[in-house]
């Protein structure tokens, strides 16, 4: 590329940077702002050697640099204090097929649903599942004077089919026509209790659709037969009283540590999965959003924020990585064939590249 203009270097290094920010590494982790430094320093410095200019370089670029975003978003994120994972797609892959197996009623499956469901809906922990052996109650209020559960109950699921009815005593029968269900947030950190929000069913990823979670948890409380009063998060257990247990945060944690440690080929004594949390389900849904280039209004409504505060779990580092890419409008092959000024190129093509050229040759006389 020595004969390539500046810009086209600096394109060069930000695919670099892309890749290495999205896990590509020799432990397949993310990588620290100092070490990220050093792998730029380092491929900037074989321009260096070959007497060309250093293509981060501000005063040499006509156009924006691309490398120092990158950097800044990195350092950035390490800033945040007590930063919490988010449960990444390959995370949800391996925690798929480590449940193919296992009970419709038994832990794994529950905390899948649920983990499945949270990804859309961001429930914070006391909303759903429990921190120790029992229920816990909201305290006595002018509002509210006797105690109540804080998790989700049986009756906060409400389903309808496609076409806006709703289904009463749902059965095995409604799995094929359960298009969407309202939940009703019973106990919010930000005093909307009582709050009603529907969820669309996936038609297209049914694995992962929040919607059919929903209605396993609903159907798995059922079979358990856990009473009207009782949190639904739960699952079968011969050693406890009525056959089952509440899920406590303790299993959570460790269920979404173990997925991570799987993906990511981590140590079971490795201290980045203690990044991995009950909180992570949250940070995982602002995270999809974002993703999904929605609004910041929309993100703060739709996870049932009362400020901006959500904005400290975005992950600018990871699936943001992916869209700095995309908006540099970089090719599958990540950048375009440079020829020389005689027409020839500083290598021969390997096998991929011949492939792509002929495709783009046919392309060209189409």
């Amino acid at each position: 590329m020595a004969k390539a203009p500046i810009e086209d270097r600096n394109t060069l290094l930000a695919c670099y940077a892309v890749y290495l920010i999205l896990g590509n590494t020799i432990r397949s982790l993310r990588i620290k702002h100092a070490t990220l430094r050093g792998y730029m320093t380092a491929a900037i410095g074989l321009f260096l050697l070959r007497d060309l200019p250093d293509p981060t370089e501000p005063t040499f670029l006509r156009e924006a640099d691309q490398v120092g975003p990158l950097l800044k978003a990195v350092k950035a994120f390490e800033t945040v204090k007590n930063r919490k994972e988010m449960i990444t797609d390959s995370m949800v892959s391996t925690m798929l097929k480590s449940t193919l197996l296992s009970a419709p009623t038994s832990l794994e499956a529950s905390l899948l649903d649920w983990i499945l469901l949270g990804r859309f809906t961001g429930f914070r922990r006391s909303e759903w599942c429990q921190d120790g052996p029992g229920i816990e109650m909201t305290e006595p209020s002018v509002a509210q004077d006797v105690p109540q559960p804080r998790a989700f109950l049986a009756d906060d699921f409400i389903f309808y089919d496609a076409a806006g009815q709703r289904i009463y005593n749902l059965s095995a029968d409604h799995e094929h026509i359960v298009d969407c269900v309202k939940i009703r947030w019973r106990f919010q950190k930000n005093k909307d209790n009582g709050q009603i929000i529907p969820y669309k069913r996936d038609h297209k990823r049914p694995q992962v659709c929040p919607v059919l979670a929903a209605y396993r948890i609903i159907r798995r409380a059922s079979a358990l037969g856990i009473p009207p009063h009782v949190p639904v998060a739960a699952y079968a257990s011969t050693s406890s009283p009525g056959g089952y247990s509440l899920i406590r945060a303790s299993q959570v944690v460790k269920f979404i540590r173990r997925a991570a440690q799987v993906t990511f080929n981590l140590k079971a004594t490795d201290s980045a999965l203690k990044a991995w949390t009950c909180h992570s389900i949250r940070v995982t849904a602002a995270n999809i959003l974002h993703r999904a280039n929605m609004s910041d209004s929309y993100i703060q409504t739709r996870l049932r924020w009362k400020s901006n505060t959500f904005l400290m779990y975005l992950r600018n580092t990871f699936y943001s990585a992916d869209q700095h890419t995309k908006a540099m409008d970089i090719s599958n092959a990540n950048l375009p064939l440079l020829p020389t000024s005689d027409g020839k190129r500083y290598r021969p093509l390997e096998p991929h590249e011949q492939v792509y050229s002929a495709q783009l040759a046919v392309a060209a006389t189409a």
